[in-house]
């Protein structure tokens, strides 16, 4: 393939290579092994692991013929090898990628539902970062608004986990107010409070926030300084 990369005999070499790679991955779900177990009994299996070199040869087939009829095919096995493994992160890139580069492919619902559940299950809860829960509430969104009824049962699931995600994201901020409220620094508390009846007026946060920034409405942005005399004697340097 490296010298003869636009070969007439492509379009067998990918079915083979497929092929070869289907086997591979299959055999790997049958009999796991390490990676650093040798295969010393069967010739047609790679030396040393297998699920790897099978993910070699659908990179292979993606990389060789983008555009041909078993692209979508590899991407789509890879993602899934990934998923099976819970290397959620791979998977999603897998799925993401499908998605884009072949819009019109048989997979393409499949690829859309499994990112959600991908960057769902990536997200570790609200002492973590949010990007996979902001991830996957925009794929739940573009899955509902390019499927709607085509979904089936999946578009009444979707829109519980919409719902899920924007009571969790409020959750995050309501932690953040709560935080700064413990803290006496009542400015910023009434920012994330702010942020909850703006970006989540919907859920009940909402209306738990409206009764906290009422609550501490009078209250002063920050404590006061009981050190003034202090750092009027010891100004910062400028």
């Amino acid at each position: 393939l490296k010298k003869h990369d636009n070969t007439r005999h492509l379009e067998k070499v990918m079915i083979r290579q497929f092929a070869i790679a289907r086997y591979w991955e299959q055999f790997h779900r049958y009999d796991p092994k390490w990676v650093t177990t040798p295969n010393l009994i069967d010739r047609k299996r790679p030396l040393f692991d297998t699920l790897g070199n099978a993910r070699k040869a659908y990179e292979t087939v993606v990389l060789h013929d983008p555009t041909g009829p078993l692209a979508d095919d590899a991407l789509m096995a890879l993602a899934n090898s990934y998923f099976v493994q819970t290397r959620y992160e791979e998977a999603a890139e897998y799925y993401d990628r499908l998605r884009k580069e072949h819009p019109n492919s048989p997979h393409i619902m499949d690829a859309h539902l499994l990112l959600v559940k991908s960057k769902q299950l990536l997200y570790q809860g609200s002492l973590y970062d949010a990007s996979p829960l902001k991830d996957a509430d925009e794929a739940a969104e573009q899955t509902l608004r390019q499927f709607g009824v085509k979904l089936g049962e999946e578009q009444a699931r979707l829109i519980d986990l919409r719902n899920k995600f924007e009571r969790e994201m409020a959750e995050r901020d309501w932690a953040m107010a709560q935080f700064y409220e413990g803290k006496k620094l009542y400015g910023s508390a009434r920012i994330y409070y702010g942020y909850i009846m703006k970006d989540y007026p919907s859920t009940e946060m909402a209306k738990a926030a409206q009764e906290r920034l009422e609550a501490i409405k009078d209250y002063p942005d920050k404590p006061p300084n009981h050190f003034k005399f202090l750092t009027d004697l010891f100004p910062e340097s400028q």
